[in-house]
């Protein structure tokens, strides 16, 4: 019996639904409707999607880009292009077969730069509301296939995700942000660490972002199951898994 290789929680929430399907059979399009419908807005400068389009970078690569950037601006630190593109480029490679520039130009600097500074001053504003600081790259624990990952952020008990897409919050982003409550929520029943209360979906393109509490959501999402109870539907079909 051969275990299947490891996984990365992002890839498991994008890419297998079908265990979102039977422990979350209520995380419909109607749903993800109704909470994107209780999106807010930071007063930040939106990026208009004409702008974007003129650029000729790949669009994933100037977005890591513009988070490289509020990364090092949370971290109190100056922007450099230089050490930003590399990160940027190595993070996409990650997950992407991603295209080394050769350059970047004044127009791709100024669009990142924005992504940058909006996930700062949103970031900033939610730190100030919880009066707790943010966390950056935060470890997502693993179980079974399913590897650790690397999350965005987290404010104490808020985890924190940014999407940086023209459209609204999809199926896939929560489905991704409800895999990381629920690999936290198992290792805290086995290791007494933090489980996540709540959530944000964050984007700094359009300076929208959605609040929720995981408790509230799984009550929508779950069709009645404890969290207990979806815990061990999770270890039976994760359990599973294998390669006979």
């Amino acid at each position: 019996m051969t275990r299947l290789p490891m996984h990365d929680p992002r890839t498991v929430a994008r890419d297998i639904p079908g265990i979102f399907d039977s422990i979350f059979p209520q995380l419909t399009p109607g749903i993800v409707a109704h909470f994107n419908r209780t999106m807010e807005s930071s007063e930040c400068e939106a990026i208009p999607i004409a702008l974007v389009q003129e650029s000729k970078l790949q669009k994933a690569m100037l977005f890591e880009l513009g988070f490289a950037v509020g990364e090092k601006l949370l971290a109190g630190n100056n922007i450099d292009w230089d050490e930003c593109l590399r990160i940027a480029t190595a993070r996409q490679r990650r997950h992407f077969d991603a295209q080394l520039p050769t350059s970047i130009t004044t127009l791709d600097m100024h669009i990142a730069e924005t992504v940058g500074k909006n996930i700062y001053y949103m970031l900033s504003e939610l730190s100030a509301s919880r009066r707790q600081p943010v966390m950056l790259s935060l470890t997502i624990p693993g179980f079974q296939w399913i590897s650790s990952g690397q999350g965005d952020f987290a404010i104490g008990p808020t985890l924190i995700e940014v999407k940086c897409n023209s459209r609204n919050f999809s199926s896939s982003d929560y489905r991704q942000i409800v895999m990381y409550w629920l690999l936290s929520f198992a290792a805290s029943v086995e290791s007494d660490s933090l489980e996540w209360s709540d959530a944000v979906l964050l984007n700094p393109r359009s300076t929208y972002y959605v609040e929720f509490d995981f408790d509230e959501f799984l009550d929508v999402i779950s069709s009645g199951r404890t969290k207990i109870e979806i815990l061990g539907l999770f270890y039976s079909m994760v359990g599973t898994r294998e390669i006979r």
